[in-house]
């Protein structure tokens, strides 16, 4: 399998004038429309085993976090942009807890300490990547110990708690509020308290990162995980013609074997894929006061493109987990640039609603990543030490690429150019689902 992908990654993609050219080829046609179908089923997919990968090697110098499967890596402090590595909008208000798990073996078992009070939770992404959930909201923050359990089944052990994951590759992400700088180390530790036990994979070495949106070998890495995953009822005749194309659940692709034309079109489909998921996948299902936010995201079930689009912006929890309501304009339509100055002004009783804390964290959209400022503030909430509230209680933020003449208290500092904002909203109240509550506008001032 490694010889084909490797076989697969030198095959350069096609050029825009090539895929313009084969649409008067029935046969690129045809493989071009199955491909670009497979490319958006399949995105989540080839993702998740690229990052599996990348946090299961050491695949670049100064990389945060790599364990073998089975095995929790706690990364070493709060994400900054000099170690968010390849996370796409990570947040700055948890330590983050890394794991790949394999249940093809069967359980893996988890034991979690008691958390006195500190928010946590552990989103296991399926290779869907749809998030199931343990942590506080679950379990009230108590010590508990799990069995993990995917199809593949096994036996669980008396005294632990079966947790059953529908794909025997999982994903976990483990999210530790950490109140202030000073208190890190204490999340730190409390985190490194969490153990995990299973069949622990190949230790860490030196490898070259996976490129599979750069050729082929998207095909050949979605075909291998087809052939592993369980069916889903209703799939049956998207698989069908996924195994036509070569790379469905009962197929063996390889591109060696390819006609020209079949070639052709699935490196078409690998080219506009991105753009096609980035432009169409997400519709917001909730619009107010410019803030856009979607209630589909945690379970879009058969809208793969929207599945898509969540997996290439950087993976979701459960809305009763957190939600991200995100701002790309301002509150007269135009889009958000550093070299603009902006207000968000929070009345008294109109703060976030949550049973847990809340953020706002400025991202470049180009990268959807943090970016380094003067502060070295990455996000600013209800924990921020030091803002200033106005004689009536009321929040005003000021956002902008260079510190406000006013002063820093109540600075988020945003990049130069393009940007976006996200709102975390952890453990959100009812009206913070259902719509009742609006967050203010973003609003351009002098």
């Amino acid at each position: 399998m490694m010889s084909i992908l490797l076989a697969a990654s030198a095959m350069a993609l096609p050029t825009p004038e090539q895929c313009q050219a084969a649409a008067l080829d029935p046969e690129a046609v045809l493989a071009q429309a199955v491909g670009l179908q497979g490319f958006i089923y399949g995105y989540p997919i080839v993702d998740m085993l690229k990052q599996q990968h990348a946090e299961t090697h050491r695949v670049r110098p100064g990389q945060p976090v790599a364990a073998p499967v089975n095995t929790i890596a706690v990364y070493p402090g709060v994400l900054t942009p000099a170690t968010q590595g390849e996370l796409r909008a990570a947040n700055s208000d948890t330590l983050y807890l890394n794991a790949w798990i394999d249940l093809s073996k069967g359980p893996v078992l988890l034991e979690v300490p008691d958390m006195a009070g500190r928010y946590y939770t552990l989103a296991f992404m399926d290779l869907y990547s749809k998030p199931h959930h343990l942590g506080t909201r679950t379990n009230g923050g108590k010590a508990a110990r799990y069995a993990l359990v995917g199809p593949s089944g096994g036996k669980v052990p008396k005294g632990y708690t079966p947790f059953p994951l529908p794909t025997d590759t999982a994903w976990m992400l483990g999210r530790v509020m950490v109140a202030d700088p000073k208190d890190e180390a204490e999340a730190i530790r409390v985190s490194h308290a969490m153990a995990m036990k299973g069949e622990r994979g190949p230790e860490v070495t030196d490898a070259a990162p996976l490129q599979p949106f750069n050729s082929l070998a998207y095909f050949v890495m979605l075909n291998r995980a087809l052939r592993t995953l369980p069916a889903v009822p209703g799939e049956e005749a998207l698989m069908a013609s996924f195994d036509a194309a070569g790379f469905g659940p009962n197929a063996s692709f390889d591109p060696a074997k390819l006609t020209p034309g079949q070639a052709l079109g699935l490196g078409c489909a690998v080219k506009i894929g991105p753009q096609v998921i980035s432009q169409r996948g997400f519709k917001p299902t909730q619009t107010t006061n410019g803030w856009l936010l979607s209630s589909a995201i945690a379970d879009p079930g058969r809208n793969f493109l929207l599945r898509a689009e969540i997996a290439r912006g950087g993976y979701v929890n459960e809305p009763r987990e957190s939600i991200y309501p995100a701002a790309i304009a301002d509150s007269s339509g135009q889009m958000l640039i550093g070299a603009n100055r902006y207000r968000i002004r929070f009345a008294a009783d109109a703060m976030p609603p949550v049973n847990a804390f809340w953020s706002i964290t400025a991202y470049d959209s180009k990268t959807a990543q943090l970016t380094e400022n003067p502060l070295r503030r990455y996000a600013i909430g209800d924990r921020t030490k030091g803002l200033r509230y106005g004689r009536d209680g009321s929040l005003e933020i000021v956002l902008s690429a260079t510190p406000p003449p006013e002063g820093t208290e109540n600075w988020l500092p945003v990049p130069a150019g393009a940007f976006h904002l996200v709102t975390r909203m952890y453990l959100p109240r009812a009206e913070a689902l259902d719509g009742r509550y609006a967050l203010p506008v973003v609003e351009r001032i002098p």
